[in-house]
C-alpha cells in the first residue's frame, strides 16, 4: 500500500468515525452579546459529569443528553447566571423522545428566551436533534 492510498484510508476512516460519533447527538445554538455558541452533546450515561460551558459573561449554559438503564433517554437544558460569581440556576428544561422539530427551523426546543434577573441581560437558544 503507497503512502497517498494510506492517507485516503485514514481520512476515510475518520469521517466514517465522527459520523458514528454525531448519531443521536444534540447540538444547541446559544447566542448572546452578538455572538454564537454551537454546542454538541452526544449520550452519556454519566449526566452529573457534564461541566458547563461559559456563555459570555454571566451566563452557563449546560446541555445533557442522557441515555440511563432507569430512566430511559432524556435532553436537560439548564442555564446559570453568573452577576454574583457562582452559579445560579436561572432556567432549566427537559424533553424526552421524540425529539421532532417542533419548528421547521427552530429544532424541537423551539426558539427559547432566558434573562440574567439582576442585569437584564438576555441569552437565546434553539437546540436540535441529529440523527
Amino acid at each position: 500500500m503507497n503512502r497517498r492510498t494510506m492517507h485516503i484510508l485514514v481520512a476515510l476512516v475518520g469521517v466514517a468515525a465522527s459520523a458514528s460519533a454525531s448519531a443521536d447527538s444534540v447540538r444547541c445554538h446559544v447566542i448572546y452579546g452578538g455572538e454564537t455558541w454551537t454546542l454538541d452533546a452526544a449520550p452519556t450515561t454519566s449526566p452529573y459529569q457534564v461541566r458547563n460551558q461559559k456563555i459570555g459573561r454571566y451566563f452557563e449554559f449546560k446541555l445533557i443528553n442522557a441515555e440511563l438503564s432507569n430512566t430511559g433517554r432524556f435532553v436537560r437544558i439548564y442555564t446559570y447566571a453568573m452577576s454574583s460569581g457562582d452559579p445560579v440556576l436561572i432556567h432549566q428544561a427537559s424533553y424526552r423522545p421524540p425529539f421532532d422539530a417542533r419548528n421547521a427551523d427552530w429544532g424541537f426546543t423551539g426558539f427559547q428566551y432566558v434573562y440574567e434577573p439582576s442585569k437584564g441581560s438576555e441569552l437565546q437558544y434553539w437546540c436540535q436533534y441529529l440523527a
